[in-house]
């Protein structure tokens, strides 16, 4: 009977060293993950007492699905309007954003589903024919870069 209890007590030491090595390997590689800001300017708004709202996405399935990685909004003053995102990981991304002109909440569009307030994207990309694509708007963030800076013109 003590040689068992000898045996458990042996293994359970074991046990302790190999979780407490586990422990502190997965603590040193998850302090080392890079994360940056990223600063995206919007040049053109205009005077109208409102709200921009924005949506950053970290993949072409998020963008389609409109669920972003993170959204903000800020206080719309005319000239450069400046967003930023912060702690963002290594990856590639796209930012989309609105004017809520009549201060609903939603972008509001017209009879054909044309906006009807401004709107843009990452990138400076422009519509054509249809929505912009993720990988028009779709910006990389490196390791090397901080913060990271887009800027864009509204559309009217």
């Amino acid at each position: 009977m003590s040689i068992n209890s000898q045996k458990i007590n042996v293994n359970s030491n074991k046990l302790t060293q190999v979780i407490l090595t586990s422990i502190l390997c997965s603590s040193l590689f998850t302090s080392s993950v890079f994360a940056a800001d990223i600063s995206f300017e919007i040049e053109g708004v205009n005077t109208q007492p409102s709200k921009i709202y924005a949506q950053l996405f970290n993949s072409q399935d998020s963008y389609s699905k409109g669920e972003a990685f993170s959204a903000t909004y800020l206080q719309a003053k005319q000239g450069i309007n400046k967003v930023i995102f912060t702690n963002i990981p290594v990856g590639q991304y796209a930012i989309r954003f609105f004017q809520d002109e009549n201060n609903n909440g939603t972008l509001d569009t017209n009879l054909f589903g044309m906006p009807s307030e401004g709107y843009g994207f990452s990138n400076n990309a422009k519509p054509n024919y249809g929505p912009v694509g993720y990988q028009d708007a779709a910006f990389t963030v490196t390791e090397q870069q901080d913060p990271v800076i887009n800027q864009t013109h509204i559309i009217y």
